[in-house]
């Protein structure tokens, strides 16, 4: 059985493995003139004083980096939908499954056996080339040093998107039974579930971390800004609200809070929070925004209202737990599909 599922899928599996051999020498070659150029011009570039045209260097360098983040993307949905829908789908479609049901072979090893093949197949081609994508952009990911911007392509968590992808595939294409639905439904299907675990799920996978932390506000020459963030900038944030020294809400973020308005007398009114005060010192010059009497009298203005910014986040020391509990739940989700694939195939279809 082994052997017929083998010569069944060794064109497609041939066909990937050869444009994985052509990535990793592309990537291999690429990546490390981006390791030698990282560590001969940016690691250093603070004792020169030239951090900005160095760090611009390098990112005009690595110009794959945008690439390879999308194929990380796309490859878990294309697997599920080009190895997974097909499985079943197509032998139901051409009718071939009478044929396999009624050899000394059963239903059961059938299925399962052509989805242990594929299956590992799908594992290997997506654990491959989250192994190359992951090392050629860890120069980058050094620079940029936001972990959480990358983390749905890099690592472990590839590997599980692959495998359910895969599973989702196998079950839609058991259950709708033509291949072109099924292949549109398990990308349709896959790209609900990431959202869903992405945007609700993984923020919470770990209890997220409270920080009160100052609000504050800077005068600049198109206007009035705030930062509002975690405690380090390489923080995943989960959520960030704005609360008086009673603990008011005032605000979800910056954007809603409310406009400072400050008139040209010094005069000013923060929507939603109250009147400042103080005079604000206003002036016509070009360069109003610098005078350091401004920015003062800004400050006490946001320092009577006593305001806080709240932030829920995720530290950066959690990357690799959460990517192993969300892997975790992707790898029970594709064992539940299978689960269900095998009881159709032998219940529901005659």
């Amino acid at each position: 059985m082994i052997w017929l599922v083998w010569r069944q899928f060794r064109t497609q599996a041939l066909v990937v493995a050869g444009l994985l051999v052509v990535m990793a020498i592309a990537l291999a070659i690429n990546g490390t003139h981006l390791v030698h150029l990282y560590d001969t011009t940016v690691a250093g570039c603070a004792q020169h004083n030239d951090c900005v045209s160095a760090r611009a260097h390098f990112q005009a360098q690595a110009k794959w980096h945008n690439a390879l983040n999308l194929l990380m993307l796309a490859v878990p949905a294309l697997l599920g939908a080009f190895w997974g829908a097909p499985l079943v789908a197509r032998e139901l479609e051409m009718r071939t499954n009478h044929l396999a049901w009624t050899q000394s072979v059963t239903r059961t090893r059938w299925f399962l056996v052509k989805v242990a093949v594929i299956g590992a197949a799908s594992v290997i081609t997506a654990g491959l080339l989250s192994l190359m994508v992951t090392w050629w952009a860890s120069p980058h990911d050094r620079l940029v040093d936001s972990p959480y911007s990358f983390f749905d392509q890099r690592d472990i968590v590839p590997v599980a998107y692959a495998l359910f992808a895969f599973a989702l595939g196998v079950v839609l294409g058991t259950i709708i039974r033509r291949t072109l639905p099924a292949m549109a439904a398990t990308i349709a299907g896959y790209a609900v579930a990431r959202y869903l675990v992405s945007e609700y799920v993984r923020p919470n996978l770990i209890a997220p971390l409270k920080a009160s932390l100052p609000f504050s506000l800077q005068v600049t020459g198109t206007g009035i800004g705030a930062t509002i963030g975690p405690p380090q900038p390489n923080d995943l944030v989960v959520s960030r609200q704005i609360a008086t020294g009673t603990g008011r809400l005032v605000g979800e973020s910056w954007e809603n809070l409310g406009e400072f308005n400050l008139k040209g007398n010094g005069t000013a009114v923060f929507t939603g929070v109250g009147r400042c005060p103080n005079r604000i010192p206003v002036s016509t010059g070009p360069h109003w925004h610098t005078i350091p009497s401004t920015q003062a009298a800004l400050q006490r203005c946001i320092d009577s209202f006593h305001l806080r910014q709240v932030i829920t986040y995720q530290p950066a020391s959690r990357y690799f737990p959460l990517q192993w509990s969300e892997a975790a739940i992707f790898v029970g989700g594709a064992v539940a599909l299978i689960a269900v694939g095998l009881w159709w195939v032998r219940m529901r279809i005659t």
